[in-house]
């Protein structure tokens, strides 16, 4: 049996052999059909060579060699015996067309001259099959990049074959579906997603509208799916939301830093209705003696198909201020004065340009000192009328504002004022000159930056994630300003670390690091630092002396942020350089 099997082998191998071997010379290589492909360029690409022995095996692997080049339509490559000895090889080709136009279509995303540079087929040259899978590999990959899908199709016009038709095909949004709403009203949720029907699907986008939605805290749970359809690129987004309550009714009694004791009600609602308004109503009644302090507050986010927003407060409020060791003193007192605020400000916003809003708004106020209480000058008394005007302008690129992970907001204030003061006293009652009717300017400028490393995993981009977040803001006061609308600077809202309005000054300046750390879902924990200050204002008060020069001040600590129903909430715990402590509470989150 061994002995067959080397037998019939050895018959292959000289068979093999004798095809193998040259029968003669290769006299001539002959080519036709070529127009553009220089002859040269074509037997390049041949082992057969003239002059060289003729080997019948060789042909095929010419023809393939020509094919590989990308070049031609058709390639055949025979031969013909000439004498006993001679051979001529004859090589057919059919040639791609002549490039002399590239056409790209379907492009809804990136501009023409984006696209074109990746394209590695030249004009006036023949097509070149060889471009097509680099040309494609690279658009995809550029389309990737930026969150999108495509692919693209690569071949001549068949009625115009001079023309190179590169037909992008991107992946679409053909509708998104809403499911399980049942309080809120589809098109408010519709507002919040950027993603529309019948444009090109981005990962990126879709995710942060989903941390859009989930960040009104009126959804439990939010389960996006993707659905084909019968449309080539196209599919279905769908969204199965589980609502969740979001009016809040609150009663209770409040002991603050100053032993006042106080029972309030309040009731938000972050969805009213079911319109993305949100409400908020508060009633407070002290044991002081100052009488019922209200606010009401309507924003509506989604007042038209612009997006304009638009907001309005109404408030009667007492504020209480000890005397004796400084204006928000942490130690009780008998003597005390109390200051009465009745108001009403009115604000609208409408975006531009996709990052850019711009910003109107009114507020007007009645300022009446009542309740006091005291045998010193140690309180300020500066009763009258302001009205100020807010003109604003501001860039967001922020991918949540009300929970950001990346990008910067900027924005500049200018707020015109009229004041008419009839009344003064206390520790300004030399101060005669914000008496009678005054105008101020008020400009501020603020920047807040966030930094994160994005998850390589689009679909992750809606989780929680370490953030680090700066802020700087600036501010200056031209003409005369009343005591209370200087700026102010110590606090959850500035400097923490410090009592509340420690600093202040008709010039300011602070700036805050945070490093936020979610360790679950609704919660995180954070470390920050804040430096600034506020100068050039009204003289020292009690034991709070000012400065009129640049004065800055350091504070440090870590905080906890829970997300709720009623929005983000913060407890902060500063400190200062001089081995001071405060506890800073806020409701609404960082900067």
């Amino acid at each position: 049996m061994s002995k067959g099997w080397t037998t019939l082998s050895l018959a292959a191998l000289l068979a093999t052999q004798a095809f193998s071997q040259s029968t003669g010379l290769v006299k001539a290589i002959t080519i036709r059909g070529n127009k553009y492909i220089t002859t040269d360029a074509i037997q390049s690409a041949m082992g057969s060579q003239a002059g060289k022995p003729y080997v019948q095996a060789r042909l095929m692997q010419d023809e393939q060699g020509i094919r590989e080049l990308g070049l031609f339509k058709d390639v055949k490559v025979l031969s013909r015996q000439i004498s006993d000895e001679e051979w001529e090889i004859v090589v057919d080709v059919v040639e791609n067309p002549y490039v002399k136009e590239i056409r790209i279509a379907g492009n809804t995303v990136f501009k023409q001259e984006e696209l074109m540079a990746l394209v590695t087929q030249k004009t006036e040259s023949v097509f070149n099959l060889r471009t097509i899978e680099p040309t494609a590999t690279a658009i995809a990959s550029y389309y990737e990049k930026k969150g999108y899908f495509a692919q693209a199709d690569i071949a001549p016009l068949p009625e115009s074959p001079g023309t190179l038709n590169i037909l992008i095909i991107e992946r679409g949004v053909n509708n998104i579906i809403l499911k399980g709403l049942r309080r809120t009203k589809p098109e408010v949720v519709r507002r919040l997603i950027k993603t529309k029907p019948g444009e090109a699907f981005n990962e990126n986008k879709w995710q942060t509208d989903l941390r859009r939605i989930y960040s009104t805290q009126w959804f439990e749970d939010i389960v996006p799916n993707a659905l084909s359809t019968d449309q080539i690129g196209k599919f279905d987004l769908e969204l199965e939301l589980k609502e969740q309550r979001t009016g809040q009714i609150g009663f209770g009694a409040v002991l603050d830093p100053r032993s006042r004791l106080a029972g309030n009600v309040r009731y938000t609602d972050t969805n009213f209705n079911g319109r993305g308004i949100g409400t908020s109503l508060s009633l407070q009644q002290d044991t002081s003696g100052g009488g019922l302090s209200a606010s009401l507050d309507l924003t509506n986010p989604y007042m038209d198909r612009r997006e304009t927003s638009g907001s309005v407060r109404l408030y009667s409020r007492v504020n209480n201020y000890f005397t004796g060791s400084g204006l928000n003193s942490d130690s009780p007192d008998s003597n005390r004065f109390d200051e009465r605020r009745n108001g009403v400000a009115l604000a609208f916003a409408r975006p531009f340009k996709n990052i850019w809003s711009t910003s109107i708004g009114l507020s007007m106020e009645q300022i009446r000192t009542i309740n006091l209480r005291t045998t010193t000058n140690d309180f300020v008394q500066q009763d009258g009328d302001i009205a100020i005007l807010m003109l604003q302008i501001a860039r967001d690129t922020r991918d949540v504002p009300l929970d950001p992970a990346e990008g910067d907001y900027a924005r500049l204030t200018v707020e015109p004022a009229f004041t008419n003061i009839t009344r003064i006293g206390g520790n300004v009652q030399n101060e005669r000159g914000v008496l009678g009717k005054h105008n101020f300017l008020r400009g501020t400028f603020e920047y807040k930056a966030f930094f994160s490393k994005r998850p390589k995993d689009p679909k992750k981009l809606a989780q929680p994630r370490d953030v680090i977040a700066f802020r700087t803001r600036l501010g200056a006061i031209q003409g005369t300003v009343p005591f209370f609308e200087q700026f102010f600077v110590g606090g959850v809202e500035s400097v923490r670390g410090y009592s509340d309005q420690r600093f202040w000054g008709k010039r300011t300046f602070i700036s805050s690091l945070e490093y936020r750390k979610p360790i679950q879902k609704n919660f995180s924990v954070i470390g920050f630092v804040d430096y600034g200050g506020a100068w050039g204002g009204y003289s020292s008060f009690n034991n709070f002396t000012q400065s009129l020069k640049p004065n800055f001040n350091l504070g440090y600590g870590v905080g906890v942020g829970f997300r709720t129903p009623l929005g983000p909430i913060r407890v902060d715990f500063g400190w200062n350089p001089k081995g001071q402590n405060r506890t800073h509470f806020s409701i609404g989150g960082g900067f």
